[in-house]
C-alpha cells in the first residue's frame, strides 16, 4: 500500500487506467472504509492510516500485526 498524498483536480484529471486493469477508482474516508471494501483490506487501510499518522511503518499479515 502506498500513500499518494492529496490529489488536486489537475492530478485527478490526469489519471489514466490501463485497459487490462481496474475499470474505475473511488476515494473514501478511512472512518468509512469498512463499508467500502472487504474486512482484510479495511484492516490494512486502517493500520496504514494509523502508522502514517504516527510517522512510522508496520508489517501486517492479512491486515493484522503477526503474533
Amino acid at each position: 500500500m502506498f500513500d499518494g498524498g492529496v490529489l488536486d483536480r489537475e492530478w485527478l484529471e490526469r489519471i489514466v487506467l490501463d485497459p487490462g486493469e481496474p475499470t474505475g477508482y473511488e476515494f473514501h474516508e478511512v472512518a468509512s472504509i469498512a463499508e467500502a471494501t472487504i474486512p482484510r483490506l479495511a484492516r490494512r487501510i486502517t493500520h496504514a492510516a494509523y502508522v502514517r499518522e504516527q510517522g512510522t511503518v508496520a508489517y501486517l499479515e492479512n491486515g493484522e500485526v503477526p503474533a
